[in-house]
């Protein structure tokens, strides 16, 4: 990894770029110069996921600490293996996915499934008054928190979809589901969303 994106990496999020630079090069090129070991390509890169990967993974349930600590290893891996990566398809979606699979090896290892659980309900009242509901705040708790209950291949493709914005052919490329899988599980997590939202603002 060169040291100077290692210094990105350690500082945390790195310094945003304008969009209008970002868009000067399509993903698949810089791929493509990632492969040839360009360094400024990993920067491009890191400047315009690093945030997209850290709100995914504590979408997944991570702690915010845990979620840039793999985020570092997500962007170290695809620097590793660089030579690996095709020069076509989502960037996007190749990076949840590594950074998917590292955050199911650590909640293997360490439980972290049972301890972070509660991350967005334990800020959401047990019992939330309608007028409370009704504020922009508590309404999206009360989201967050039915976000939070739904099962976790629901939440993994309505996060994927309407958080990061991925199509439902990256979204299946994420979590290795047909497109068709993607689309009912979306439909699913739609309507209990709706119930429970209904049921808040009762």
């Amino acid at each position: 990894m060169p040291q100077s994106t290692l210094r990105l990496l350690r500082a945390g999020a790195p310094p945003a770029i304008p969009p209008r630079v970002a868009d000067e090069d399509r993903d698949g090129e810089l791929l493509a110069r990632l492969a040839r070991s360009d360094i400024a390509a990993l920067d491009l890169l890191l400047a315009r996921y690093w945030t997209l990967v850290v709100n995914y993974l504590v979408r997944l349930r991570s702690t915010p600490d845990a979620a840039e600590d793999i985020a570092q290893r997500t962007f170290c891996q695809l620097w590793d293996r660089r030579a690996e990566w095709r020069a076509t398809g989502s960037v996007r979606a190749l990076l949840c996915r590594i950074a998917r699979n590292f955050a199911i090896s650590e909640r293997r290892r360490n439980g972290a499934r049972e301890r972070s659980a509660g991350i967005f309900a334990a800020e959401t009242p047990l019992n939330p008054t309608p007028a409370e509901v009704l504020d922009g705040a508590q309404l999206r708790l009360a989201l967050e928190r039915a976000i939070t209950c739904l099962p976790e291949r629901r939440r993994e493709v309505f996060v994927l979809r309407c958080v990061h914005d991925l199509s439902y052919k990256e979204i299946a490329d994420v979590l290795d589901i047909a497109p068709q899988t993607v689309a009912n599980q979306l439909s699913a997590a739609l309507a209990t969303l709706r119930v429970s939202l209904g049921n808040a603002l009762a």
